[in-house]
């Protein structure tokens, strides 16, 4: 008889379809040009915007990790998530406000985390092992720098260019977009779902949304 589990796996494969979606759920519900993913507040896609980042906050406050450091630091990224959601940019160009810099904080501390978990301890359980860990440990240190390329790309575009050029070609949207496209491929592929990147005995195998081992 099979021993049911909502195991750690599953928490990492949920989060990272959550992740993968986002960009574009909130894309195809807003009627509106996004110049962000975070601009989708002001439009018919808040609710979906608010609602996925509070799912993604509530996996990784579930998500216990390996270790008791990993436990608090993925609970540091569930707050910043929460963060996100409720203090959302300004409506207008304005660049600066209260509510925005807690809001620009919470998503540097949030995918600054989770560049960590790619590149920290997601890496280093794939040090011995054959060449399915050697596939996924390629795919985590091109999540994890891709993701603080994308953090350095979107400072940079703020600092740097003008909002009408920032916003005519979405600039910051599509950096967004390819950070959590980044963050949704590690943690799915940390899932061990996909038989190409996992062994057997190591897959996640699930039934009726439930996982076994």
């Amino acid at each position: 008889m099979a021993h049911y589990v909502f195991d750690y796996r599953l928490l990492r494969l949920l989060v990272g379809v959550v992740a993968l979606t986002l960009p574009v759920t909130v894309s195809i519900i807003s009627a509106d040009q996004l110049s962000s993913i975070s601009a989708s507040y002001y439009s018919e896609a808040r609710d979906v915007f608010v609602g996925q980042l509070f799912v993604v906050a509530a996996l990784l406050f579930a998500y216990r990790g390996h270790s008791e450091f990993q436990n608090w630091v993925s609970n540091l990224a569930a707050l910043a998530a929460v963060g996100i959601a409720l203090f959302p940019v300004p409506a207008t160009n304005q660049v600066f406000s209260p509510a925005a810099a807690v809001h620009y904080g919470s998503a540097a501390v949030m995918f600054g985390i989770l560049a960590w978990f790619c590149l920290v301890p997601f890496l280093h359980r794939t040090r011995r092992g054959g060449t399915k860990k050697r596939r996924r440990a390629r795919i985590y240190r091109l999540c994890g720098w891709g993701i603080l390329l994308s953090m350095g790309a979107i400072i940079t575009a703020m600092t740097l260019l003008p909002a009408e050029i920032r916003e005519r070609w979405e600039m910051i949207y599509w950096l967004e977009s390819i950070a959590l496209w980044l963050f949704g491929l590690a943690w799915m592929t940390a899932g061990k779902v996909i038989p190409y990147l996992s062994e057997p005995r190591e897959a996640l195998k699930l039934t009726l949304f439930l996982a076994y081992p």
